[in-house]
């Protein structure tokens, strides 16, 4: 199985994971099992294709042309954000800035994304780095 494969499958049984002491505070499930996969497997994840993956502005490119142009990609975009599909809408934030890092609206979109994952994550550094990173893409290109 691949990482996210493993990430789909695997959870704590009930008596653990009502366990105080085991909430996610500081890290989570997900994240440990990534790291015992890269642990023992190293980066490669199974994928063939993973192991001469197109560079992200290529690959933001052809998505963005697969979807009808960079203007139904962002309304795309803003359409997850709308919906609360928040995750994808980051994601498709990231195709966007793959292309032009100095894209305002999808900076800020990407932002006020990031804001809502940080609500409702109990994970305190994964909350901090949603947050921190948010409040960094809201100031590039401010000075």
């Amino acid at each position: 199985m691949t990482p996210d494969e493993l990430v789909e499958t695997i959870e704590l049984p009930d008596h653990l994971r009502e366990l105080d002491y085991l909430r996610e505070y500081y890290g989570n499930i997900e994240w440990g099992i990534r790291a015992i996969f890269t642990g023992y497997l190293g980066w490669f994840d199974g994928n063939p294709t993973n192991l001469f993956s197109l560079p992200p502005a290529d690959e933001a490119k052809q998505m963005i042309a697969l979807a009808g142009g960079e203007k139904a990609f962002r309304e795309a975009a803003q359409k997850a954000f709308e919906e609360g599909d928040i995750q994808w809408c980051a994601q498709l934030c990231d195709h966007l800035l793959a292309l032009d890092r100095d894209d305002k609206e999808a900076r800020l979109l990407k932002a006020d994304a990031l804001e809502v994952l940080a609500e409702d994550l109990i994970t305190a550094t994964g909350r901090n780095y949603y947050l921190t990173t948010a409040q960094e893409l809201r100031k590039i290109g401010e000075n």
